[in-house]
């Protein structure tokens, strides 16, 4: 099946959907080879207890998170990164309904840093509710990228920091994909995450600087 046969192009602009396509067969001749992302792979917090704590919607399926969703103190401390708004128009467009924790986010989104030094991370949550749809995370992925490589003023426009943050199997927990690299680079992040879903639940987690993808 072809790009214009699973993005459905009439919902972007002209040069989104030549991006969307072209993200698409980049990611597809990752597929067959052994590659490396500069990412790292981390336990997270559980995502449904923090959410519960913190008195905000339960994120299922996929969703955008504050990037400070793991350590806020409190719901009023929690930030998202400034482009988030437009991910999440551009979900929308695709068919992608964003399930986080606010469905108002105009008041939680991070204008600059939330101190010097510690930008807020894009942060994406991947439920297990997409199992069933694999292709909606390439899909948002690359909705993701495009929007960044498109706001060439947001913060870490040309280098951004991202955290890919996948609920496992079996109740095994969740592992955030710390990713810091280009943005056109995201989409290969689907594979990693196709990797998780698929693996046996086990007892701890191999934490890995380079992102190695077999």
């Amino acid at each position: 099946m072809g790009c214009g046969e699973q993005l459905h192009p009439w919902k972007f602009e002209p040069w989104a959907w030549r991006h969307l396509c072209e993200s698409h067969e980049y990611l597809k001749q990752k597929e067959d080879v052994t590659y490396s992302l500069p990412m790292q792979t981390v336990d997270y917090v559980d995502v449904r207890t923090r959410a519960r704590e913190l008195g905000c919607r339960v994120p299922t399926g996929i969703a955008l998170l504050p990037g400070n969703f793991a350590t806020a103190v409190s719901a009023a401390e929690l930030r998202y990164h400034e482009v988030v708004p437009e991910v999440r128009s551009a979900w929308r467009r695709i068919g992608l309904i964003d399930t986080g924790p606010h469905q108002k986010l105009r008041r939680n989104v991070a204008v600059s840093p939330v101190a010097p030094g510690r930008p807020v991370p894009l942060a994406v949550f991947f439920g297990l509710g997409l199992v069933a749809t694999p292709n909606s995370v390439l899909h948002a992925l690359t909705a993701v990228a495009t929007v960044l490589i498109a706001r060439s003023s947001a913060a870490n426009a040309r280098e951004i920091r991202f955290d890919g943050v996948v609920e496992r199997p079996s109740n095994n927990g969740y592992v955030c994909l710390e990713y810091h690299g280009q943005p056109r680079e995201l989409v290969a992040l689907a594979k990693p995450v196709r990797v998780i879903w698929a693996s046996a639940p086990s007892s701890g987690l191999m934490t890995t600087e380079t992102g190695a993808v077999e």
